[in-house]
């Protein structure tokens, strides 16, 4: 398209001037009709027959994969786990063991997540307060004779147990030394199909130990490691509202405040009000509204 600059002034015209026209360039690649493959390019059978040959003869079924077999030796592990534990539950059987045997179960609860170095004479101290205590036993290994950090207690009296299970549970727990302990049922004789955690039971992980992580914003730093002595959040001061209808808090706007200047008018019961006149009505009845009614054919 070509357009007239003349009746434009120099300065503008020069906007429109066309550019030069492109540079010529060799170009890099052979034309379509002398393009041909190099004839010097052979294949590579002739110089792998004989390689390839001297490798099946010294792997006739190849060499192990090193990355598949760590998931397979993995995957067994967990078979001959699971098998393990399977055996070890069939023998296992709480009423015949002699350190529990011939104790009431329900007068007899656990207490978990205690200090390895707590024994037998200070557990008694935190525990007393509940009722007379016939039996206290620290599990430990049988090898070398540590704590495994959790215990039994048999009250002389199931009411002893059940006050002691009710007031620090699971959840709340109490503190030994430096440890929140939790405290719960034998759950061994009482519960039916219930496997310890050695077994591949138990109620649960170490999920405390992240507590305070998954708490958002505030809350976070209103968690401690004792839940006794945890310091919740001051509550937000109530607002005070007046006993009329209409209220300065509740209906007041800065935008408008600063518009009036003060000098704000007020609904008054002079003051006519728009009726509301909004009717819901479906979507059926809005499309037979919005559809023009047919015409009628003159009668005569």
């Amino acid at each position: 398209m070509n357009y007239n600059l003349s009746k434009y002034p120099d300065d503008v015209s020069r906007l429109f001037k066309p550019r030069p026209p492109l540079s010529y360039k060799r170009p890099t690649d052979y034309p379509y009709a002398k393009r041909q493959t190099n004839p010097n390019i052979t294949g590579v059978a002739n110089l792998l027959s004989t390689s390839l040959k001297h490798y099946m003869e010294e792997f006739p079924e190849g060499s192990p994969n090193n990355h598949l077999q760590r998931y397979e030796d993995i995957k067994l592990s967990k078979i001959k786990n699971a098998q393990l534990l399977d055996r070890r539950l069939q023998n296992w059987n709480p009423n015949v063991d002699p350190h529990i045997k011939d104790t009431d179960p329900y007068r007899t609860i656990f207490i978990g997540r205690l200090p390895y170095d707590l024994d037998e004479i200070e557990l008694q101290k935190y525990f007393v307060k509940f009722g007379e205590i016939e039996k206290i036993r620290i599990v430990k290994d049988k090898i070398t004779q540590k704590s495994k950090g959790y215990a039994f207690i048999v009250f002389k009296d199931p009411i002893s147990s059940k006050m002691a299970f009710k007031e620090i549970g699971v959840h709340r727990g109490i503190q030994i030394k430096d440890r929140i302990c939790i405290v719960d049922i034998e759950r061994g004789r009482t519960v039916k199909y219930f496997k310890p955690r050695r077994l591949g039971g138990g109620l649960g992980g170490r999920g405390y130990s992240n507590r305070d992580s998954r708490l958002p914003g505030r809350f976070a730093s209103a968690s401690t490691s004792n839940p006794a002595e945890r310091n919740y959040a001051p509550r937000l001061p109530r607002r005070e509202t007046s006993s009329s209808a209409y209220s300065a808090d509740r209906y007041g706007s800065s935008t408008l405040d600063a518009r009036y200047r003060g000098n704000r008018p007020l609904l008054s019961a002079a003051t006519p009000t728009a009726a509301v006149t909004s009717v819901y009505k479906s979507r059926n009845s809005r499309t037979r509204e919005s559809q023009p009614a047919p015409k009628e054919a003159p009668d005569y």
